[in-house]
């Protein structure tokens, strides 16, 4: 049921019979071997029992009770469904912390139970416990254990997962050609489509980070099909926003707001909340491209309190946190703005997000340093998110902070100057940029204007 209750985004109700279950085991346990207490009682041990003080009370060591296994299995989807179904940003203290953990090693150390639903999904517990942001080795070896212990469908998923997580994370697509090559052959082989939904989707993420968005269009929609056709509710709004989102990034304004419509109406259909905070963050930066401030601030603030009741992963806050800078200049000018986007890539630097996301950011902070005169650091942050990004293409709507920030800072330093601060800024690092930023000046001859913010071209 916890397969069914994830796809169709019933996660909270699914939550609601995982906890009755556990707390009903750890009831039976409190007994002692063989005691079955009359109803009543049943009912007023349940009602106390504490599931995860049940596990920690036993020795890690210990897996002789009968049913420890599929109990296991029953606490890992517990968990996926609790985590999906709650706010994002919750920190887990050290006893949950604890129990995490020993439910992710019990499937860490591979095996058969790990190559299947929902021992598979152990990785993913890395976001919540790991030592550091690198889910690559975690997804590394449950490919390498379902390789040896599962079959297609497993290792088509534990796949898919090390390709989404990649990408998420590093923003590199050269290093999922192979996983993605793989992926579609098992697709069209296994026949499942939820599986070919995913691959698409994958394969459209891909595209999009390489510019290509025909081709993402093209992903995204077939990905929307498959997923429609099998109810996936949780996913359908997700990939509506995607085809918006590419409209938007490729200059298609007209084709953007009507698809976000559309998104939109599916989030609060199927109660989809992280879609429609995706839905209100891109009206908010179509509002200030508008530089129709007040109507921004009001997307910007409904689409933060939408992640608070969600689970937004970390680049999509970092972007959240530009759309608030952007704001801000217009509302009270860019020294105003410059500290609010300084933190806003410290976070993103600190909770690794692909480096295609902090080339954005630093770019719109290199254009709010241009309107406070700071042309050479500006000049110099412009290298560094080129040399960052690569060959892949800056979108449409990011493209104009970097493109008005480069002709304000040649115009001042001259051409040679200007190279110069560019080439410098290619050798810099994250954290170098970083410090940059906290040692900009928040005053210049910038002045209270929409001016200072970007328009449509």
């Amino acid at each position: 049921m916890g397969w069914f209750w994830w796809l169709r985004n019933y996660r909270h109700e699914g939550v609601r019979w995982f906890d009755r279950v556990l707390c009903l085991g750890a009831a039976l346990d409190a007994g002692g071997p063989g005691d079955v207490p009359p109803r009543d009682e049943l009912a007023r041990r349940t009602a106390v029992a504490d599931p995860v003080e049940a596990l920690l009370a036993v020795p890690e060591d210990d897996t002789r009770h009968p049913l420890h296994s599929v109990r296991m299995r029953v606490r890992m989807m517990h968990i996926l469904l609790t985590f999906e179904a709650g706010p994002g940003d919750r920190p887990l203290d050290e006893r949950m912390r604890r129990y995490v953990l020993r439910v992710r090693n019990h499937f860490a150390a591979g095996g058969p139970e790990a190559a299947r639903v929902p021992g598979i999904i152990w990785p993913l517990t890395e976001f919540f416990v790991g030592e550091s942001n690198d889910v690559r080795p975690a997804m590394d070896a449950s490919v390498a254990n379902c390789r040896v212990h599962g079959g297609e469908w497993e290792i088509a998923a534990s796949l898919m997962f090390r390709a989404h997580a990649v990408v998420d994370t590093s923003g590199d697509v050269s290093d999922v050609d192979e996983d993605l090559g793989e992926l579609r052959l098992l697709s069209r082989r296994l026949g499942d489509r939820l599986v070919e939904a995913q691959v698409c989707s994958a394969f459209g993420e891909a595209a999009m980070v390489r510019g290509r968005y025909e081709e993402a269009r093209t992903e995204y929609g077939e990905a929307l099909r498959l997923a429609e056709e099998v109810g996936a509710f949780a996913e359908s709004p997700f990939l509506i926003a995607r085809l918006a989102e590419i409209a938007y990034r490729s200059g298609d304004r007209r084709s953007a707001l009507a698809v976000l419509d559309e998104a939109s109406v599916a989030a609060d259909r199927y109660g989809v909340v992280d879609s429609k905070a995706f839905v209100l963050m891109l009206r908010a930066g179509i509002a200030v491209e508008d530089e129709d401030f007040p109507r921004a601030r009001a997307l910007w603030a409904a689409a933060r309190d939408a992640c608070e009741r969600g689970t937004p992963p970390p680049q999509f806050l970092a972007m959240l946190g530009l759309v608030d800078a952007l704001v801000t200049a217009g509302e009270a000018g860019p020294g105003a703005a410059l500290p609010l986007l300084a933190d806003t890539v410290r976070t993103a630097v600190d909770d690794h997000c692909a480096d295609l996301v902090v080339a954005t950011l630093v770019d719109s902070a290199a254009g709010l340093l241009s309107d406070l005169g700071d042309h050479a650091r500006a000049a110099l942050l412009l290298g560094a998110a080129g040399h960052w990004r690569g060959d892949r293409p800056a979108p449409a709507p990011d493209r104009a902070h970097a493109e008005r920030a480069a002709d304000a800072a040649r115009a001042a330093l001259g051409a040679e100057r200007y190279a110069a601060e560019r080439a410098r800024g290619a050798g810099l690092a994250t954290a170098d940029a970083v410090a940059e930023l906290d040692a900009a000046p928040r005053s210049g001859p910038g002045h209270r204007s929409a001016s200072r913010v970007p328009t449509r071209r």
